[in-house]
């Protein structure tokens, strides 16, 4: 479901992606509809007249298309529309409709190009859907990790936003997966005791292939570092026989200490973040 068409029902042709940072849509059974605002706004540009031109690229490759400014610095673009019926400056309620579905701009067939920003830069539009832009003041990016048990040599299970931590005192981790929902990119990076900061992940999943955590399983981390887009990433590591360390907020240099997680050449055994 989703709020963006009239009748509700949608199917999506292209999810969000880290080369497609938005969500592609067309109503239930590959049909046409109207395009509705999603939230009260204030319509700042609308662009018309424009026809499909497969490969077209900078705004051109929106064809019609319609951004609305919300509260709390969010916006919504709709793209590829056939028809617009709002005009620039022009003060729109949640579920207006604001257009047409069509093929305009750069374009392979009828469908709504839909991209939420924070700030004028891109996020996932995906949880948004249907559901309301977070209030200004809250909590509105969540993350979810885990980390690769040295001892039991498996995953432990997923933490949600420091409801526990993730992994058992004394066992020292050589993993770290992590993902936030609705927040944009994120970057993770770990240092391997008695080596060095292996490479940087970028939006990992919890797959278990290569790409998507950092560590090397067998091998004791000591240094954590984490970064997120939108949002404050705020963590701290507990020492293999030793104590809780302070929090880190919204750092990430793996130049200076006070800018990552742990004390290089003391093992991690628990690790704890959310995103603020």
């Amino acid at each position: 479901m989703s709020r963006l068409l009239k009748t509700g029902d949608i199917q999506i042709t292209q999810g969000y992606s880290k080369s497609h940072i938005a969500v592609d849509l067309v109503k239930y059974k590959s049909q046409t509809d109207y395009i509705l605002s999603h939230s009260d706004g204030k319509v700042t540009w609308v662009q018309t007249g424009h026809k499909n031109v497969k490969g077209s690229t900078g705004n051109a490759s929106y064809g019609n298309c319609v951004k609305i400014e919300h509260a709390n610095g969010y916006s919504t673009i709709y793209a590829h529309l056939k028809e617009v019926y709002v005009a620039e400056g022009q003060t729109v309620t949640k579920g207006q409709a604001i257009g047409y579905m069509g093929n305009t701009g750069n374009s392979y067939g009828a469908h709504l190009h839909f991209e939420v920003r924070k700030d004028n830069k891109r996020i996932d539009p995906t949880p948004f859907l249907d559901s309301d832009f977070p209030s200004s003041g809250t909590n509105k990016i969540s993350c979810e990790y885990r980390v690769w048990d040295n001892i039991k040599k498996c995953w432990l299970p997923k933490v949600k936003d420091t409801t526990d931590q993730a992994g058992n005192i004394g066992n020292s981790i050589g993993g770290f997966q992590l993902i936030t929902h609705g927040g944009g990119i994120t970057k993770i990076r770990a240092h391997v005791l008695n080596g060095e900061w292996l490479d940087e992940v970028i939006d990992g999943g919890f797959e278990d292939g290569d790409n998507n955590y950092v560590g090397i399983k067998g091998k004791p981390i000591d240094g954590i570092a984490i970064w997120s887009q939108y949002g404050d990433a705020t963590y701290r590591v507990h020492l293999k026989n030793g104590v809780w360390l302070e929090w880190v907020s919204g750092k990430y240099d793996i130049n200076n200490p006070a800018c990552f997680a742990g004390i290089l050449g003391k093992e991690i055994d628990a690790i704890e973040c959310y995103i603020k």
